[in-house]
């Protein structure tokens, strides 16, 4: 319901409200329901949207709550839409951080910690580095980036899940074997 109709509404009943809701993009009538299937509806224009560059691949999309405000439907039905972009491949959840717009595109950037780190990592990699050299320590990549230890970890973990790095237990982390450009 628009803020207008929450207006008309208080005034005819003699109460003031002081919540009211944005304009949606669904729907746009005073006492209007959102129609039967309007999860389809949000998918196709979130499809949309990326396939436009509105929302590019790599960035995060945002929230559940957010959608279900911008789109003036229920959570659920946020979530329902959502579903049916991860089940299309065109969206991947990242447990505790949300959804990310599958794809590479030049404009990606890291969006959380981790990822910054190993980007960063990669970079290095890509520089040259030497197989026989260990990558920095975890306490070194703790200071430069300002971050846990364990966002340290989780980032190498993901270097070695694509194969760029090497952890020896108690010698640190090296560039994997046969490590060429063509991989970092």
């Amino acid at each position: 319901m628009s803020a207008r109709c929450l207006l008309d509404a208080s005034t005819r009943s003699g109460r003031s409200r002081s919540y009211a809701s944005p304009p949606s993009r669904l729907t746009e009538e005073c006492g209007e329901v959102a129609p039967r299937g309007s999860y389809r509806h949000i998918a196709a224009d979130l499809r949309r949207r990326m396939e436009a560059g509105e929302l590019p691949a790599g960035s995060m999309l945002p929230g559940e709550l957010n959608l279900a405000r911008e789109y003036s439907v229920s959570r659920g039905t946020a979530r329902t839409a959502l579903a049916v972009l991860v089940d299309a491949g065109l969206l991947e959840v990242m447990p505790g951080q949300g959804r990310r717009i599958v794809g590479n595109s030049a404009r990606w950037s890291a969006a959380t910690a981790w990822e910054r780190v190993a980007a960063d990592l990669r970079e290095r990699l890509r520089s040259g580095w030497s197989p026989t050299t260990p990558l920095p320590s975890e306490a070194e990549l703790m200071a430069a980036h300002s971050v846990s230890r364990n966002t340290v970890r989780r980032a190498y973990r993901q270097l070695v899940e694509e194969g760029l790095v090497i952890v020896r237990h108690g010698s640190g982390a090296f560039p994997a074997p046969g490590l060429g450009s063509e991989r970092a």
